[in-house]
């Protein structure tokens, strides 16, 4: 498939506007192109095992495996979280081998509107993780869950049961409307919200979407116009040719 889109990127106070392309086959690659006033900034290739980036503002380039994604978005993506992030897909978050224990594991919620399923119960997760007016007992109670679910010296960093996901599917369409993670030892959070959804090729896709990303390094806010959406009948080409003088950077 083949996107076009424009896009507006807030850090705080800060905000910028840029346009760019996306083409996709999928499971496969993923290249990315970023303009501004019409001149390309950054190009991006991404497969399941390789990362590649060009910056033509500052004349550098990053060849590399997917640490790239961790380390800029400092969090565990991968190629696949990428990918249903951009055609609307549900993932699970973290990555896991064992799809069918990771759907059985999941709760059904309330929602007047949407289907709506979580990680967890809503009353573990308001009884853990909520609890504003008094930070020490939150502190406290978290702790506590820590010794009994994984032991005080185990990897906790790791135990999903401090790994938060809510989503909320369009019923008509079984489309996602808008998904929450957040890890809660980690302190990052993820809100990833669709709207205008529209038939393409008998898919429905959105026309646009905003992505809330926090984690203890920055917040950062995107939104996404898309332009148009092309589901491509012939290979798509994925150009992506390194200067001789940029310069490698590395992680």
């Amino acid at each position: 498939m083949s996107i076009k889109f424009s896009a507006e990127i807030r850090f705080g106070e800060e905000k910028e506007e840029f346009s760019g392309m996306i083409r996709m086959t999928k499971d496969q690659a993923i290249w990315i192109s970023l303009r501004s006033y019409n001149i390309e900034g950054a190009r991006f290739l991404v497969t399941q095992d390789s990362v590649k980036f060009i910056n033509r503002l500052d004349k550098t380039y990053y060849v590399g495996d997917s640490e790239f994604l961790k380390a800029r978005f400092d969090m565990d993506m991968n190629y696949d979280m990428l990918q249903s992030i951009i055609t609307n897909s549900f993932f699970f978050y973290p990555v896991t081998e064992d799809t069918e224990k990771a759907v059985a594991n999941f709760k059904s919620c309330y929602d007047s509107t949407f289907y709506c399923m979580s990680s967890i119960y809503e009353r573990k997760y308001s009884r853990y993780y909520i609890d504003e007016r008094n930070q020490g007992r939150w502190e406290r109670k978290l702790e506590k869950e820590i010794e009994d679910t994984v032991g005080l010296e185990s990897d906790v960093y790791e135990a999903n049961e401090f790994i938060f996901q809510f989503v909320k599917v369009v019923p008509e369409l079984y489309r996602i409307h808008d998904m929450f993670l957040e890890n809660y030892i980690q302190q990052q959070s993820l809100y990833i919200e669709y709207d205008k959804l529209y038939l393409v090729d008998n898919q429905y896709f959105p026309h646009h979407f905003l992505v809330e990303l926090t984690t203890p390094k920055f917040a950062t806010q995107l939104e996404i116009n898309i332009e148009s959406i092309t589901i491509e009948s012939e290979p798509l080409s994925f150009p992506f040719k390194i200067s001789d003088k940029y310069t490698k950077i590395e992680l």
